[in-house]
């Protein structure tokens, strides 16, 4: 777990809110700054995309998304995705082979689409919709340990690399119910500025919004995080759902880590002056003898219980595993970080929408 370290260094400061962003970066607990959002380039005369053109993405996507998963056609399923998304599919996929899960379907309402201000590649934007499951969920085990309602509303990232690649979907976010995504800073031609992901506008900086909350999941209530990261479904309750997803026998560990990927980042000014953040985590867990934590002699443990919503990411008949059992989740996120010295004390970093799932899993 890489960023362990960094992060511990990081909590030392999370009781001095408005200090947070120059600590986190006197840290080094950040990820590379940028001059602006993530996937820009200053200067640049690319055209900007138009609300017609991302309302043709999105019915194109749905249109390929929905032949796909009724006819079962897993090279088309993988052929407009990238990201959390591509691998979100490539586990239904699996899934779906072994007969515990299915390709997801869904039906879609008119979307609202979210266009940023911005110049050169890859261009972005966001498709804030309500989307219904039709039929079986895509993959067992849920989403962090949690259930999504089988209808909500979902924020859908697409991108597009390059002037002559295709538009790709990144990432599917749902919100969970009674939660929304705050008012945008708009401007009269109908674009939403972009938030560098360096800024120290806001509450933390958009690039430390992940370590935070990953302190929050790691640690719970008692992490010194929830000084600016709020609690709720996708923070404490994520940390609550780990607790309870596996039970280690007698003299094994059980842990759990929320980490950073190496997906990119990009955040959306708010109208009060906070930013609205997409970022992706890794949710990893392991079940093993002490032995490989502390790095000694290995010798095999008592049997460890696989839970049922593994077995198709395991090896068929291969035995109960007695050394170890690792998972891992790739997740995507959205998060509202407030603008630095909001008035209310009460302002905190509120996570509000998650996706993703299961993409690996293995045992010894």
């Amino acid at each position: 777990m890489a960023d362990r370290k960094c992060r511990t260094r990081m909590l030392a400061w999370a009781g001095a809110a408005l200090a947070l962003t120059a600590a986190l970066a006197a840290a080094g607990c950040t990820s590379t700054p940028a001059t602006t959002s993530a996937g820009t380039q200053a200067g640049s005369t690319t055209p900007e995309v138009t609300t017609a053109q991302a309302g043709q993405v999105f019915a194109a996507y749905v249109a390929v998304a929905d032949r796909a998963a009724s006819t079962g056609d897993a090279s088309l399923a993988l052929s407009n995705v990238t990201g959390v998304q591509k691998l979100t599919i490539t586990t239904q996929l699996k899934a779906a082979k072994s007969g515990t899960g299915a390709l997801a379907r869904y039906r879609y309402g008119p979307p609202a689409v979210v266009l940023p201000r911005q110049d050169g590649y890859p261009r972005w934007f966001v498709a804030s919709v309500t989307r219904s499951l039709v039929g079986r969920p895509g993959s067992p085990g849920g989403t962090a340990g949690l259930s999504l309602a089988a209808t909500g509303r979902v924020l859908m990232v697409f991108v597009q690399g390059s002037a002559t690649a295709p538009w790709l979907l990144s990432s599917t976010s749902q919100l969970p119910a009674g939660v929304s995504v705050p008012p945008l800073a708009t401007d009269s031609a109908g674009y939403v500025a972009t938030v560098p992901l360096n800024s120290g506008a806001q509450l933390a900086r958009p690039d430390a919004t992940g370590p935070l909350q990953a302190a929050v999941v790691d640690d719970g209530p008692a992490s010194p995080a929830t000084k600016v990261v709020a609690a709720g479904n996708l923070t404490t309750g994520i940390y609550a759902a780990a607790r309870a997803a596996m039970t280690a026998p007698a003299g094994d560990l059980y842990q759990w880590e929320l980490e950073g990927t190496h997906y990119s980042n990009v955040a959306l000014r708010t109208a009060d002056g906070g930013a609205l953040v997409f970022y992706e985590m890794y949710l990893d867990s392991a079940v093993e003898v002490p032995a490989i934590l502390n790095k000694g002699v290995v010798k095999t443990g008592p049997p460890i219980t696989v839970p049922g919503y593994l077995a198709f990411l395991l090896t068929p008949g291969q035995p109960v595993p007695r050394l170890s059992l690792d998972t891992q989740q790739l997740l995507s996120f959205a998060a509202v970080d407030p603008p630095a010295g909001t008035a209310s004390t009460a302002a905190k970093i509120q996570v509000i929408a998650i996706g993703g799932g299961l993409t690996y899993a293995s045992a010894a």
